[in-house]
C-alpha cells in the first residue's frame, strides 16, 4: 500500500484498502479559519443537540482577515471567539499569529500518520510531515465537529521523485512550478501525492511545505513528503514521475492558472511592466523566501511606480526575519511590511489590485480576479518577485543574485 492507503487502512481498522474503497476514519485535528468559520458554525447549530466531539482536537484561525478588515470580518471573528468560549476550544489563533498551514507545523499540531481536515483547499500543505491532510467544506466540517469522523473514498496515489541539486538561482517554488506544468490543473484530481527523492531529503522544510501546499493546484486530495529516496514500483501508484533538479531554471506562472508555467528567461525579454510585487502566502513568504528577497534587494530600491508588499507567513517567521535583519533590508528598499496573514493572496485586505494593474507574486493562485477584479497576476519565486520589484518588469533573478555573488 502507499503511505496514504496505510494511514486510511489503520484509521479505519482494516488490514488493507485499495483506491476506490469507502472508509470512515476518526479525525485527529480539525482546522477552521475565519473565511469559512461563520458558515461552519451556522451549520453546526442546525444539528440537534450539537456538541463539539473533542474540543482539544479543534483549532480556529483568524488568518485571512488579520486584523479584521471589514465589519463583516470583525463579526465573524467575534462569532469564532464566542464559539470557542462556549465549547471549551483552547486552540484559538488570534489575528497576527499567521497562516494556519504553517503555524500548525510550527506548533506541532500535525503528527505523522494522523488524519487532519481543514476548511481550506490548501490544507494539503499540512501533510508535509506525513499526515493525511485534506481540505473540506463548511457543512462537512460542521458534521466533523459533532461526529469526530469523516468518510473518504481512498484516492489513487501519484509519486513524484526529484533527484539532484538545484542550479544557481532556482528555488523550490521553481521545482513545484515544473511539477504543476507537467500535471496541469486536473492531472492529479482526487489523488494523494507523495514526494520523494534525494532533492527532497536535502530540501529545507520551507520547500517541502511549498510542494504540499501547491499540490492542490493540480487537483490533489492530499500531499506528503516521504523520507525514502525512491518508491518501490510494487506499491500500486497511478503514476511515478521523476524530475531532474539540475535541469530546472527560474519559472513564472502566466495569468489565468498556476499551472501556466513558462521559463522566466523567455518571459523577461517581453518587459512586462508591473504595478505591484508581493512576497506573500503559505507558499511564498516563509523564512527562506524572505531571505531570498532580502538577498536580491539589498542595496537596491523598489522601482518608481511599483509597490512591494511583504507579508510574512507567521509571527514566528516575522520575528526570525526581524532578528536576522531581513525585514530591515526589505524596508530600506521600500517594501511595505504587513502583519502575518493570508490577506494579499486572495485580495482579503492588503495589496488589492485595481482593474488593469499587474502584479508578480509568490502567492498561490492567479485566476482572474484573485487579487482584485480586473487585476492581472503572475506567480514566481520570492527571488523573482524581488528582482521584478527592482526593475519594474517581470524579471529573472539570476542577474541580480550574480551581483551579490550568491
Amino acid at each position: 500500500m502507499t503511505e496514504s492507503e496505510k494511514i486510511l487502512a489503520a484509521k479505519s481498522g482494516r488490514a488493507f484498502v485499495r483506491p476506490g474503497d469507502m472508509v470512515e476514519v476518526p479525525v485527529d485535528m480539525a482546522m477552521i479559519h475565519d473565511n469559512n468559520a461563520a458558515l461552519t458554525i451556522e451549520n453546526f447549530y442546525r444539528i440537534n443537540s450539537a456538541n463539539v466531539w473533542s474540543p482539544e482536537r479543534v483549532t480556529l484561525f483568524m488568518d485571512h482577515h488579520s486584523p479584521s478588515t471589514t465589519v463583516k470580518a470583525a463579526k465573524h471573528h467575534d462569532m469564532m471567539r464566542k464559539f470557542a468560549a462556549e465549547h471549551g476550544i483552547k486552540k484559538i489563533h488570534e489575528c497576527g499569529c499567521g497562516i494556519s498551514h504553517v503555524v500548525m507545523y510550527e506548533e506541532a499540531l500535525l503528527k505523522k500518520g494522523e488524519v487532519v481536515v481543514g476548511t481550506d483547499s490548501h490544507t494539503t500543505g499540512e501533510g508535509v510531515n506525513g499526515c493525511f491532510a485534506v481540505g473540506i467544506g463548511a457543512s462537512e466540517m460542521a458534521a466533523v465537529l459533532v461526529k469526530g469522523s469523516i468518510w473518504f473514498k481512498v484516492p489513487e496515489t501519484v509519486r513524484v521523485n526529484v533527484f539532484g541539486k538545484f542550479p544557481f538561482g532556482v528555488m523550490p517554488r521553481d521545482l513545484v512550478n515544473s511539477v504543476l506544468s507537467y500535471f496541469g490543473p486536473n492531472g492529479a484530481n482526487y489523488c494523494a501525492v507523495e514526494y520523494g527523492g534525494d532533492a527532497f531529503l536535502t530540501m529545507p522544510l520551507d520547500g517541502r511545505i511549498v510542494a504540499c501546499v501547491m499540490s492542490a493546484e493540480m487537483g490533489a486530495k492530499n500531499a506528503m513528503v516521504l523520507d525514502n529516496e525512491t518508491a518501490p514500483e510494487s506499491k500500486g501508484y497511478r503514476v511515478v514521475k521523476n524530475f531532474n533538479a539540475e535541469t530546472l531554471e527560474p519559472t513564472v506562472a502566466l495569468p489565468g492558472l498556476p499551472t501556466n508555467i513558462a521559463p522566466i528567461s523567455e518571459v523577461a525579454p517581453e518587459k512586462i511592466k508591473i504595478n505591484q510585487a508581493a512576497v506573500a502566502s503559505c507558499a511564498g513568504a516563509l523564512l527562506s523566501d524572505l531571505a531570498a528577497a532580502a538577498a536580491v534587494l539589498k542595496g537596491h530600491r523598489v522601482s518608481a511606480g511599483v509597490r512591494l508588499l511583504v507579508m510574512p507567513a507567521t509571527r514566528a517567521i516575522y520575528n526570525k526575519a526581524l532578528a536576522l535583519g531581513y525585514l530591515s533590508i526589505l524596508s530600506e528598499a521600500g517594501a511595505v511590511i504587513t502583519s502575518p496573514s493570508c490577506g494579499a493572496c486572495g485580495a482579503h485586505d492588503a495589496g488589492i489590485l485595481a482593474p488593469g494593474e499587474v502584479c508578480v507574486s509568490s502567492s498561490t493562485r492567479n485566476m482572474p480576479g484573485r487579487m482584485g477584479d480586473g487585476g492581472v497576476v503572475y506567480l514566481a519565486s520570492s527571488a523573482a518577485v524581488a528582482a521584478s520589484a527592482i526593475t519594474g518588469y517581470v524579471s529573472d533573478p539570476r542577474a541580480l543574485l550574480s551581483e551579490r555573488g550568491c
